[in-house]
């Protein structure tokens, strides 16, 4: 009886489960442990995490909407989900990853900082990353709502509960006046051409809403070996590309003119709609997370009297925000980085410039601000406004310029400026305040590692100014520059900014000074040449 009563149990048993099999097994929906279930801030389930050599499964990196499917049911190549949002990437310390790598390659970093500058960079990225959301209509404009989410069509973009999802398309329904808002935790990759009087910013909650000028993500895509260590891949785009970012700033590409040149991990070069990369572990495919292509084009161009607030602006060859020309306008509260790298020109005597900067003014300005901002790891310039015209019997001026409260770090030249004109005009630089930044590592970023010339890593670079008025620097932080901490050059005697208080931070045995081809290293006297060189008689100087 007892084994008889035992057989029963398992078949009973046996039915229950065939019965549940055939059903679809357990509703995924309302299981507490299902990957469904899992927030946004969740990085991993218990499939994501692989071993190297299988990484990815199909549903590792691409949503059931990646993927398609022929008439006959059967499955075709899975698409790269170029939308989707990394959440490896470090939001607290952005640079971080970059300096490891650096340090792996053999790339020289500064020291520890001194922990009163360590802590200020750090209050400083905290203010920014917590920048209100401030702008309003003017009389008579109206808000246009952007997300992930939303419907370019008529009736929408009026609320942030029916948003459009583009924001080509709220530009399209903006006049002057108006303010475009992206929604916080959303991601595109765009560029943005705005609308002249009309501001940008961001609404709901959390972090940043983020803008990539990266054309794809080719990690997933196939890679072919071509040649002992070279792996090719399509670039997704005719452009040229100044950089590739290895899992968001773990590695970058450092990039070359020829095939030839290839000879360290990450080195690459592009031709004929093809990136071709040296990596001696492996073939590329499926060894990281992503590998952001960065083109040349600017990823936000700037009008006239125009303000954009709170965005994350990444991964672009070019500017992040190119200006031309301008007159009113305002970048608060923005994280610009990972910028430039490409050719900017090619002569065919073989010498090429390289360029990219986080924000541009090429041309004219009179009210230009840059406040609030994180500004790191661009190939050339953190913050710039520049202009060179030797031909026109024009005034060409910077007027009226603040660049404040912002957190500059590991680019090639933090802070930049140049005016070349003809002697004979008005052309000045007029009403320039730089205050209260914090700007370190200069030339300490993959930009200076990547460049042909290594020979000017700083924190402030200039030269070619015919005449200012009024420029004042105060209250800054100025933290080791590879090269030297400040460059101060100009055409006629005189014509030098003043300083105020600020405090300059460099590594024993390097450069502080260079001005006027003088140059002036940390030495027997540092803060003499803080106080009678530099001309701030209230400065402090930091040895390391």
């Amino acid at each position: 009886m007892l084994k008889r009563f035992i057989a029963i149990i398992v078949c009973i048993f046996l039915i229950a489960n065939l019965a549940a099999c055939q059903n679809g097994g357990t509703d995924v929906e309302s299981s507490p442990n299902s990957s469904s279930n899992l927030s946004s801030g969740d990085k991993t389930s218990s499939s994501d995490k692989t071993n190297s050599s299988d990484k990815t499964s199909s549903s590792d990196k691409t949503s059931s909407s990646d993927k398609t499917s022929s008439s006959n049911g059967s499955s075709s190549a899975v698409v790269p989900n170029n939308n989707k949002v990394q959440h490896k990437f470090d939001y607290a310390n952005p640079a971080l990853y970059t300096i490891d790598a650096l340090v792996s390659m053999g790339i020289e970093q500064p020291k520890k900082a001194d922990a009163t500058i360590d802590k200020a960079a750090a209050d400083k990225l905290n203010k920014i990353r917590n920048n209100p959301d401030t702008l309003k209509p003017q009389k008579g404009g109206k808000y246009i709502y952007v997300g992930n989410n939303g419907v370019d069509a008529k009736g929408y973009g009026l609320s942030g509960d029916t948003p459009v999802a583009t924001i080509e398309y709220a530009g399209l329904l903006a006049k002057a006046g108006d303010v475009i808002l992206l929604r916080r935790g959303d991601f595109w990759r765009t560029k943005v051409v705005m609308k002249e009087g009309v501001s940008y910013g961001a609404y709901g909650k959390g972090n940043k809403p983020t803008i990539y000028g990266s054309t794809r993500d080719v990690s997933e895509q196939k890679w072919v070996k071509v040649k002992t260590n070279i792996y090719r891949t399509e670039s997704g785009t005719g452009l040229d590309i100044g950089l590739l970012v290895f899992d968001h700033g773990k590695a970058c590409g450092s990039k070359k003119r020829w095939e030839s040149e290839l000879t360290k991990d990450y080195d690459f070069y592009c031709s004929g709609g093809y990136i071709y990369v040296y990596y001696t572990k492996g073939n590329i495919e499926n060894k990281f997370e992503s590998i952001e292509v960065c083109p040349k084009q600017a990823i936000v161009t700037m009008p006239s009297n125009t303000t954009i607030q709170n965005w994350r602006i990444m991964y672009g060859g070019a500017h992040g925000i190119s200006l031309r020309h301008v007159e009113n306008v305002t970048v608060d509260g923005c994280e610009i980085g990972y910028i430039g790298g490409c050719f900017q020109y090619d002569t065919s005597g073989g010498n090429y410039t390289r360029y990219g900067n986080g924000v541009e003014v090429w041309g004219t300005c009179d009210g230009y601000t840059v406040k609030n901002c994180h500004v790191f790891q661009c190939y050339d310039t953190g913050i710039t406004f520049q202009y060179t015209n030797e031909k026109e019997d024009t005034e060409f001026s910077h007027k009226n310029v603040l660049i404040e409260n912002n957190l500059v770090e590991y680019n090639n030249y933090n802070i930049e400026y140049f005016l070349k004109t003809k002697p004979n005009t008005a052309s000045k630089m007029q009403n320039i305040l730089i205050q209260d930044n914090v700007i370190r590592y200069g030339g300490y970023g993959w930009g200076f590692y990547s460049r042909p010339d290594r020979e000017y890593g700083t924190n402030v670079m200039n030269f070619g100014i015919n005449k200012i008025e009024n420029f004042v620097y105060k209250n800054n932080i100025f933290d080791r520059g590879s090269c030297m901490l400040v460059m101060l050059v100009a055409d006629n005697k005189g014509n030098f900014p003043e300083f105020y208080g600020n405090t300059f931070a460099q590594d024993n045995g390097k450069k502080i000074l260079e001005k006027q081809g003088q140059i002036h290293n940390v030495g027997w006297n540092p803060q003499k040449v803080i106080t009678d060189v530099i001309g701030d008689k209230t400065g402090k100087f930091i040895k390391y």
